[in-house]
C-alpha cells in the first residue's frame, strides 16, 4: 500500500477514528479552506478590479460615469489575458466550473488536478473584473471542489470517498458565496453527489456549515441592501405567478441554450482559440457603451433595482442584453460562472412583469419587487433544474421567507417549462456535447465503464446464408435465445433470424407454403463493436426484441454475441462491488494494522497487495480455492498510484502487480497465499 495511506489509517487507528468521523473532520477542514478559498477569490476580484477600472465600484452610474472607450476596450484586455492563460496551462478552467466538476465526479473519479485552482482563480477572477459578463459563484465552487479533490488524493481516497469529499468543496463554495449552508448543501447532493443518503449528506452540511462560518466572519451580507417584507395581497396573484414562472422557463432555457450557440458561432470562426476571449470581451464592451449594467458579475444591477433606480424599459432591456453578454463571454471561452447572471436575469424579469401587472391590477398585486424576488429563482431553478437549491438559495440570501409559497410555486412551474423544452440543464447540456449522460446518474455512466469485450460470449448461434432451410429448422431447436445470425461465405454478418418467428411459421401450415429458404426469414440487425460501451448496447437491446446482439470486427465479420443477461449481471457487479467495498475497506481499515478484519475462528476478510507470482495470469488458473482455501471476491484497480476502480473478477480476469484485492480464508492459508508456500 501506499505510504501516506498506511500513515491516515495508523493515525486513524491511535485516535480510534471511524471512517464517518474521519469524514466529517475532513469536511470540516475543506469547508474551512472552501471558505477562505471564497474569500480570497473575492479580494483577487477587487485587486483586479482596481487594476483594471481604478475602482472597485462596478455599479452602472460608476461605469458610466468613465470615457465610452474603456467600457470598450478593456473586457476586451482581460479576454485577451484568460484565453491564453487558460488555454495553455489549464482547459478546465473555462466556462463556469459546475459542469466540469461534475465531469470530473462522473468520467475521472472526482479527481481534479491542483493547477485548476490557481488558474481558475486567475482567468475567473481577470475576465470579472475586466468587465465580462460572468459570475463568480461557478469559479467558487470549481475552487473548492478542486481543493477537496487535492485534499483527498494527498491521502488516498477510496473514489466515493473522493466524490464526497468534493461535494464538500461545492457546498463550502456555495455556502461562503451566499452565506447559506442549506443552500450550499442542497446545491451539491442535487447536482453534484446526487445522493441524499445519510452518509453524503452529513458531511456535506458540515462542510457548508464551517465555510459559511468563516464566510460570515470576514464577510457581509451579499446584496448589501434591507428588502421590505412582502406577502400575498390576494390569491388571484397565483395567476399572476403562473404566468411568470411560464416567462422564467422560457427565458431560462433560452439562456441556457444561447451559451452554446454563442459557443457553436465561435468554434465555426477562424479565430484561434485562445483569442476568441479577446473578441467575446470587445463585443461585450460594445454593448456596454450604452449599458453598462451587464458588466460584472450584475450584483450591483440588482441592488439598484431594489432601491428603485431602474425604470420598466431599461429592466426589460437588460433582460435580453445579459443573456447575450453572458453568451459570448463564456461561448468565446471566457471563464466564469452563470448562476449570478441568472439571477440577474431573473430579477430583471420578475421586475419588470411585477410593475405591468402592479400597473394594470394595483389593487390586488403585491409591489414590484416582490415578482424581482421571485423571478430570480424562477429563472435559476429553470437554468440549473435544480428547484429545491434555487428555493433555498434565495430564501437564504434575501431572507424573504414571506414570499415562499409563491416562490415555491413559480419555481417548480419554471423548472417544469424548461425541463419540458429539454432534459438538460445549462450545466449538463456541456456534459451531453461530449457524451456524458450526467442525468441519468451514476447507472449510465457505470454501463459506460464497461466494454462489449468483458461480457462477449464465442457460444452464438449462427449459419450460412445459404444453408437449406432444413439445417436452420434443425438450429433452431437447438439453441436456447432467440436469434440466429446468418453469415455470407467470408463469415461476415448479413442479418439475423428471429426463433420466435420462425417457429410461429412452423406451426401455420399456411405460412410453412410460401418458406423456401432462409432469405424468407432473414431481417437485417445493426452489430455492435468489441470496443463498444454498455450503454449503447442497452440502447440497442430496447430498440429490437432480441436477447442476444452480434459482436463484429472492423471488416464485419461476426466474433461473437453479448446478451442481455449477461449486461445485467455484469451491471449488478459493478453496483454491488462499489457497496461492498466502501463497507468492508470501512471496516477494515478501523481495525488492525494487517488491514484484517475478524469473521470469527480463524476466518478473515483482508485487504493485501496481488503478489509478486500472481502478476499477470488469470484467476481461473490460478485455482486459489483448491490450492490454499481462498477466494478472492473483489480487486480494486490502481492507476498512478491511486485507486480507480473496484472489479468483481471471474475466471478470465487477469490481475496486475500494483493493485489490492480483497481475499476470504484462514488466517494461515492468506498467508500462504501471500508468501506463495
Amino acid at each position: 500500500m501506499p505510504r501516506i495511506r498506511n500513515r491516515r489509517q495508523w493515525v486513524l487507528r491511535r485516535l480510534r477514528l471511524t471512517p464517518a468521523t474521519e469524514m466529517l473532520l475532513l469536511a470540516v477542514v475543506v469547508g474551512i479552506l472552501g471558505g477562505f478559498g471564497a474569500l480570497f477569490f473575492k479580494k483577487l476580484i477587487l485587486l483586479f478590479q482596481s487594476l483594471f477600472w481604478a475602482t472597485t465600484d462596478m455599479s452602472a452610474d460608476s461605469l458610466g460615469a468613465m470615457v465610452w472607450y474603456r467600457r470598450l476596450l478593456l473586457p476586451a484586455v482581460g479576454g485577451a489575458i484568460v484565453g491564453p492563460l487558460v488555454y495553455f496551462l489549464a482547459r478546465e478552467a473555462r466556462g463556469d466550473g459546475v459542469a466540469e466538476v461534475m465531469a470530473a465526479v462522473i468520467t475521472r473519479n472526482s479527481v481534479i488536478r491542483p493547477i485548476v485552482v490557481i488558474v481558475k482563480s486567475l482567468a475567473s477572477a481577470i475576465s470579472i473584473a475586466s468587465g465580462g459578463s460572468v459570475g463568480r459563484e461557478g469559479p467558487i465552487v470549481q475552487i473548492g471542489a478542486a481543493i477537496a479533490s487535492t485534499v483527498g488524493q494527498v491521502l488516498r481516497l477510496s473514489p466515493i470517498q473522493l466524490k464526497t469529499l468534493v461535494g464538500c468543496g461545492v457546498s463550502a463554495g456555495i455556502g461562503a458565496t451566499f452565506n447559506a449552508p442549506m443552500a450550499g448543501t442542497l446545491f451539491a447532493l442535487e447536482l453534484i453527489v446526487a445522493d441524499f443518503g445519510l452518509t453524503a449528506f452529513t458531511p456535506i452540511l458540515v462542510s457548508a456549515v464551517a465555510a459559511t462560518a468563516v464566510s460570515r466572519q470576514f464577510n457581509g451580507a451579499i446584496l448589501g441592501t434591507i428588502l421590505p417584507t412582502f406577502q400575498m395581497v390576494s390569491l388571484w396573484e397565483f395567476a399572476m405567478y403562473l404566468v411568470l414562472g411560464v416567462l422564467a422557463g422560457l427565458v431560462g432555457f433560452l439562456f441556457s441554450r444561447s451559451i452554446y450557440v454563442a459557443n457553436d458561432l465561435f468554434e465555426r470562426t477562424k479565430i484561434a482559440a485562445w483569442i476568441r476571449p479577446a473578441f467575446g470581451g470587445l463585443l461585450v464592451g460594445g454593448a456596454a457603451i450604452f449599458y453598462p449594467h451587464i458588466m460584472g458579475v450584475g450584483y450591483e444591477g440588482i441592488r439598484a433595482l431594489f432601491e428603485g433606480r431602474l425604470a420598466f424599459d431599461v429592466m426589460l432591456i437588460l433582460v435580453g442584453l445579459k443573456i447575450v453578454a453572458t453568451a459570448v463571454s463564456i461561448g468565446s471561452g471566457g471563464s466564469g460562472g452563470v448562476f449570478a447572471p441568472s439571477l440577474f436575469i431573473g430579477v430583471m424579469l420578475g421586475g419588470s412583469f411585477g410593475h405591468l401587472v402592479h400597473l394594470l391590477f394595483p389593487t390586488i398585486t403585491a409591489p414590484p419587487i416582490a415578482y424581482a424576488l421571485v423571478g430570480m429563482g424562477a429563472v435559476n431553478g429553470a437554468c440549473t433544474l435544480a428547484p429545491l437549491s434555487a428555493i433555498v438559495i434565495l430564501v437564504e440570501l434575501t431572507d424573504a421567507y414571506s414570499i415562499l409559497l409563491p416562490l415555491m410555486f413559480t419555481v417548480v412551474m419554471a423548472t417544469f417549462v424548461s425541463r419540458k423544452l429539454s432534459a438538460e440543464s445549462i450545466y449538463t447540456e456541456k456534459l451531453r456535447r461530449v457524451g456524458i449522460q450526467a442525468h441519468h446518474g451514476e447507472d449510465l455512466n457505470i454501463l459506460r465503464a464497461i466494454v462489449v469485450e468483458d461480457v462477449l460470449r464465442h457460444d452464438e448461434a449462427s449459419i450460412s446464408e445459404t444453408a437449406s432451410l432444413d439445417a436452420l429448422i434443425r438450429l433452431s431447436l437447438e439453441v436456447r435465445g432467440n436469434a440466429i445470425f446468418t453469415v455470407d461465405d467470408q463469415g461476415r454478418l448479413t442479418g439475423v433470424v428471429c426463433v420466435q418467428d420462425l417457429k410461429y411459421v412452423l406451426g401455420d401450415p399456411e405460412e410453412l407454403r410460401y418458406a423456401y429458404d432462409i432469405m424468407d426469414f432473414k431481417q437485417p440487425v445493426v452489430p455492435v463493436r468489441r470496443t463498444q460501451f454498455l450503454d449503447a448496447v442497452v440502447d440497442r437491446f430496447a430498440e429490437t426484441e432480441l436477447d442476444c446482439l452480434p459482436v463484429v470486427d472492423d471488416a464485419d465479420h461476426l466474433v461473437g454475441s453479448v446478451v442481455l443477461t449477461d449486461v445485467m449481471r455484469r451491471y449488478n457487479q459493478e453496483v454491488a462491488s462499489r457497496g461492498i467495498a466502501l463497507e468492508l475497506g470501512a471496516r477494515i481499515a478501523a481495525h488492525d494494522t494487517s488491514q484484517t478484519l475478524h469473521l470469527g475462528g480463524d476466518a478473515i476478510v483482508t485487504e493485501i497487495d496481488v503478489p509478486r507470482w500472481m502478476a499477470g495470469r488469470r484467476l481461473g488458473e490460478l485455482q486459489l480455492w483448491s490450492r490454499y482455501r481462498v477466494a478472492i471476491f473483489l480487486v480494486c484497480e490502481h492507476r498512478d498510484g491511486r485507486p480507480n476502480r473496484f472489479v468483481t473478477p471471474n475466471g478470465e480476469y487477469r490481475l496486475r502487480a500494483g493493485d489490492t484485492i480483497l481475499v476470504s480464508g484462514a488466517h494461515a492459508d492468506v498467508k500462504s497465499l501471500s508468501e506463495n508456500r
